[in-house]
């Protein structure tokens, strides 16, 4: 059975190529990549993030369970002529071993398993990396959402309904893809307080060293969009 992610339409789940000029800035800036840098982006979608980074002289592997959207990251980098690996993989099977500069879970794509599956994920994140190398974490910042719930948003084509889930502390989200309910469009992200992705990250054996508030690189308020956590590997 196909997950919420798989049943969207391309248009709606993502931005254009071009939006990530300046996201793929401040993440080679706060994982300190470099040419030549190996760096893991998992999940990785279409590529809309490799391709810059690439560009840039980075050495990407893409993971992702969407074979349709590791077609075409694939394709592009072919069009263009780009290094990259692209692989279709679960994010609960990654299995790399100090082999990164840099590995980031980017566009609010970290919480969506178990509590224990994603504190393994993390682990996996954390195995993957070389002495030195970073990971970021980019999730909705939990606060930043409670403190200003809406119930319904519209965003184009999609409603979306939410609700938060307190004991599990969890946002579910069910989607109404032009006028028509699917349940499978339903998802259940788990949100963390910067304390409790600071314990998984410890957990992991690394040192968180930042977080920030937004892709522009703002500091991290309870008032802040995201919250974005970059550890190092000792």
């Amino acid at each position: 059975m196909k997950q919420w992610f798989e049943t969207l339409d391309d248009d709606i789940w993502f931005p254009s190529d071009e939006a990530g000029v300046q996201e793929v800035g401040f993440i080679r800036r706060v994982l300190r990549l470099r040419r030549g840098h190996q760096v893991l982006d998992a999940p990785c979608g279409a590529g809309r993030i490799a391709v810059h980074l690439a560009k840039a002289g980075c050495c990407v592997t893409g993971v992702d369970r969407n074979k349709r959207f590791i077609d075409s990251a694939g394709a592009q980098f072919q069009r263009e002529r780009l290094t990259g690996t692209f692989a279709v993989n679960d994010l609960r099977q990654i299995d790399f071993s100090a082999a990164f500069h840099g590995v980031f879970s980017w566009f609010a794509s970290f919480g969506y398993f178990s509590d224990s599956e994603n504190a393994d994920l993390l682990q996996r994140y954390a195995r993957a990396l070389r002495r030195g190398g970073r990971l970021l974490i980019d999730q909705p910042n939990r606060e930043h959402i409670l403190r200003n719930f809406e119930r319904v948003q519209v965003e184009g084509r999609v409603i979306m309904r939410g609700r938060w889930d307190q004991k599990a502390q969890r946002l579910i989200v069910r989607r109404v893809i032009d006028g028509t309910q699917d349940p499978r469009n339903t998802s259940s992200m788990r949100l963390y307080t910067p304390r409790q992705m600071q314990a998984l990250y410890e957990q992991a054996g690394l040192v968180l060293e930042d977080r920030y508030g937004s892709e522009e690189g703002d500091r991290y308020t309870r008032s802040s969009p995201h919250m974005i956590s970059v550890g190092r590997k000792p």
